[in-house]
């Protein structure tokens, strides 16, 4: 790495975390809430939920093939963070969350996950340890899909989320909750897996959304503060493109 790109790389880690500590002491002295840009998918979330509260029916979720110490450990923590949201929120069902895995050190994730979501409850006697489930099947792997999707079919979940590294093992999942009118909400970090949330997910996440759960569902300062930090740095990147687009074009000209 030359020492142009160095810098270059410096002046944008000083920028993010310049950007990001205003944002979160902004959304800390702020009262009210914030206009996130929508995703749709973080919208109908809390909606799903109260569905399958209703039914008592339980949710489904799944990082895939998702885990810590590895390439995907941000992926997993993140992944973690959405589905502590939403077991909050189903915490005052009868019916617990279920949470498979397919990395054994997404395991004690898991638990912790759920266990987080009923003791924020005061609930935490309806944890049942037995939710978190291990499948060990590994990366993009036809059964462990064939192992999601009989669990969706013996425990009749209400909704499934499938948030975290998935390849196009992922279509067969998409497919059973089709043809058993489960919602399904998916995300990954395959090329291949994304391609297929976005195709068959009822409202899929892109991206860096997979990273703001926190903001959209539990709407804490810091986690909104990096939201707002995320957000001002797009339209800082996308300004620099078209100031060199320009000059580019000028100095061509």
């Amino acid at each position: 790495m030359d020492s142009s790109t160095q810098l270059l790389t410096i002046m944008i880690l000083l920028l993010a975390l310049v950007v990001g500590i205003v944002a979160t002491q902004f959304a800390r002295r702020r009262r009210g809430g914030f206009d996130f840009r929508e995703i749709q998918a973080y919208t109908s979330m809390p909606m799903l939920v109260g569905a399958a509260i209703e039914a008592n029916r339980p949710l489904h979720l799944s990082p895939g093939s998702a885990g810590l110490a590895g390439n995907s450990t941000l992926l997993a923590l993140a992944s973690a963070e959405l589905f502590f949201q939403v077991s909050q929120r189903s915490a005052i069902s009868n019916v617990s969350p279920i949470l498979t895995v397919s990395d054994s050190t997404a395991i004690p994730l898991g638990h912790d996950t759920l266990r987080r979501a009923y003791q924020s409850r005061n609930l935490v006697e309806r944890y049942r340890r037995g939710n978190v489930r291990w499948y060990p099947s590994g990366t993009r792997s036809l059964a462990f899909a064939a192992a999601l999707t009989a669990t969706m079919g013996d425990d009749n979940v209400g909704a499934n989320f499938m948030v975290g590294s998935f390849g196009p093992e992922l279509a067969l999942i998409a497919d059973a909750a089709y043809r058993r009118n489960q919602p399904l909400i998916a995300a990954s970090d395959q090329l291949e897996g994304q391609a297929v949330a976005f195709a068959v997910s009822d409202s899929p996440l892109i991206g860096e959304e997979i990273f703001a759960a926190g903001a959209y569902l539990g709407n804490e300062s810091p986690q909104v503060g990096s939201v707002i930090a995320q957000d001002v740095l797009r339209w800082l990147l996308i300004a620099a493109i078209v100031i060199a687009a320009v000059l580019s074009f000028s100095k061509g000209g």
